[in-house]
């Protein structure tokens, strides 16, 4: 019966923290939606120097950070670099418009949000 018990209890206990997902501590503060309707949620940097991805999959989370290239603006739109990919990089343009492109190509374009912050 001890064993029964323990045995229930160990597996419960491998059960919800094998079923629980890492938290992080980057708080998204808009979301792009792209045009194929996904929505992914971004951490856009106070100076826009940098956006970040939080991906959450089922046993992890991935940070992807996309940092400006500094003398590569326009007035019309911001150039963005993946850090661990760089041939991977968004345009963000005045109105909120996006383009992801891999080595040159566009491979999805969408529409940016930031949140209003309130102090």
């Amino acid at each position: 019966m001890k064993l029964s018990v323990f045995a229930l209890i160990l597996f419960s206990s491998l059960l919800i923290t094998g079923c629980s997902s890492p938290r992080s501590s980057i708080q998204a503060n808009g979301v792009i939606v792209w045009s194929n309707g996904v929505e992914e949620k971004v951490r856009v940097s106070p100076s826009n120097e940098h956006f970040v991805f939080l991906h959450n999959g089922f046993t992890s989370s991935q940070v992807v950070v996309y940092s400006r290239i500094i003398g590569a603006s326009t007035p019309e739109c911001e150039y963005y670099v993946n850090e661990p990919k760089p041939e991977v990089r968004l345009t963000i343009c005045r109105e909120g418009e996006v383009e992801l492109l891999e080595s040159g190509v566009v491979m999805n374009v969408g529409q940016l949000t930031v949140y209003a912050v309130h102090r």
